[in-house]
Protein backbone atom coordinates (compact mmCIF):
# COMPACT_ATOMS: atom_id res chain seq x y z
CA UNK A 1 0.00 0.00 0.00
CA UNK A 2 1.38 3.41 -0.92
CA UNK A 3 1.20 6.40 1.37
CA UNK A 4 -1.42 8.00 -0.89
CA UNK A 5 -3.70 4.93 -0.57
CA UNK A 6 -3.28 4.67 3.18
CA UNK A 7 -6.53 4.79 5.11
CA UNK A 8 -4.97 5.52 8.52
CA UNK A 9 -2.86 8.51 9.53
CA UNK A 10 0.85 8.14 10.12
CA UNK A 11 1.91 6.86 13.51
CA UNK A 12 3.97 9.13 15.74
CA UNK A 13 7.09 7.04 14.99
CA UNK A 14 6.49 7.24 11.22
CA UNK A 15 5.92 10.98 11.43
CA UNK A 16 9.10 11.47 13.50
CA UNK A 17 11.12 9.38 11.03
CA UNK A 18 9.87 11.37 8.04
CA UNK A 19 10.58 14.64 9.84
CA UNK A 20 14.12 13.49 10.63
CA UNK A 21 14.77 12.36 7.06
CA UNK A 22 13.50 15.62 5.60
CA UNK A 23 15.66 17.80 7.87
CA UNK A 24 18.57 19.60 6.25
CA UNK A 25 21.85 17.64 6.30
CA UNK A 26 20.29 14.32 7.34
CA UNK A 27 20.56 12.64 3.97
CA UNK A 28 24.11 13.96 3.56
CA UNK A 29 25.05 12.34 6.87
CA UNK A 30 23.46 9.02 5.89
CA UNK A 31 25.30 9.07 2.56
CA UNK A 32 28.59 9.96 4.27
CA UNK A 33 28.23 7.01 6.64
CA UNK A 34 27.19 4.74 3.77
CA UNK A 35 30.24 5.71 1.71
CA UNK A 36 32.54 5.02 4.68
CA UNK A 37 31.28 1.44 4.94
CA UNK A 38 28.59 2.26 7.46
CA UNK A 39 30.53 3.87 10.27
CA UNK A 40 32.57 6.91 11.18
CA UNK A 41 33.73 9.17 13.94
CA UNK A 42 32.25 12.63 14.44
CA UNK A 43 35.21 14.43 12.82
CA UNK A 44 35.18 12.07 9.82
CA UNK A 45 31.48 12.66 9.24
CA UNK A 46 31.94 16.41 9.60
CA UNK A 47 34.77 16.36 7.07
CA UNK A 48 32.63 14.38 4.61
CA UNK A 49 29.66 16.74 5.00
CA UNK A 50 31.28 20.06 4.20
CA UNK A 51 29.61 23.12 5.64
CA UNK A 52 27.84 21.47 8.58
CA UNK A 53 28.52 22.95 12.03
CA UNK A 54 29.42 20.90 15.11
CA UNK A 55 26.11 21.78 16.72
CA UNK A 56 24.04 20.83 13.67
CA UNK A 57 25.91 17.55 13.14
CA UNK A 58 25.44 16.66 16.80
CA UNK A 59 21.73 17.46 16.58
CA UNK A 60 21.19 15.48 13.38
CA UNK A 61 23.12 12.46 14.69
CA UNK A 62 20.97 12.50 17.85
CA UNK A 63 17.82 12.54 15.70
CA UNK A 64 19.09 9.70 13.54
CA UNK A 65 19.95 7.72 16.67
CA UNK A 66 16.54 8.30 18.28
CA UNK A 67 14.84 7.12 15.07
CA UNK A 68 16.90 3.93 14.89
CA UNK A 69 18.93 4.83 11.79
CA UNK A 70 22.27 5.28 13.54
CA UNK A 71 23.79 3.73 16.64
CA UNK A 72 26.40 5.40 18.81
CA UNK A 73 29.21 3.19 20.08
CA UNK A 74 31.36 4.52 22.92
CA UNK A 75 34.73 2.90 23.54
CA UNK A 76 36.41 3.57 26.88
CA UNK A 77 39.80 4.67 25.62
CA UNK A 78 41.79 7.81 26.38
CA UNK A 79 40.40 9.94 24.89
CA UNK A 80 36.99 8.30 24.61
CA UNK A 81 36.26 7.03 21.09
CA UNK A 82 32.74 7.50 19.76
CA UNK A 83 31.79 5.81 16.50
CA UNK A 84 28.51 6.27 14.69
CA UNK A 85 27.21 3.28 12.71
CA UNK A 86 24.30 2.79 10.39
CA UNK A 87 21.79 0.35 11.82
CA UNK A 88 20.06 -2.18 9.58
CA UNK A 89 17.30 0.35 8.93
CA UNK A 90 19.89 3.08 8.33
CA UNK A 91 21.68 0.88 5.75
CA UNK A 92 18.39 0.25 3.98
CA UNK A 93 17.53 3.95 3.84
CA UNK A 94 21.05 4.93 2.73
CA UNK A 95 21.03 2.23 0.04
CA UNK A 96 17.68 3.52 -1.23
CA UNK A 97 19.10 7.06 -1.36
CA UNK A 98 22.12 5.86 -3.34
CA UNK A 99 19.82 4.04 -5.77
CA UNK A 100 17.69 7.18 -6.21
CA UNK A 101 20.78 9.30 -6.85
CA UNK A 102 22.11 6.82 -9.40
CA UNK A 103 18.77 6.72 -11.15
CA UNK A 104 18.53 10.51 -11.27
CA UNK A 105 22.05 10.70 -12.72
CA UNK A 106 20.81 8.62 -15.64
Amino acid sequence: MTASNRSTPLTRAESDLLQTLSARWTMHILLALHSSEGSGRFSEIQEAVSGISNRMLSSRLAGLESNGLVSRDVTATRPVTITYRLTSLGRQVASALVALLRRSAG
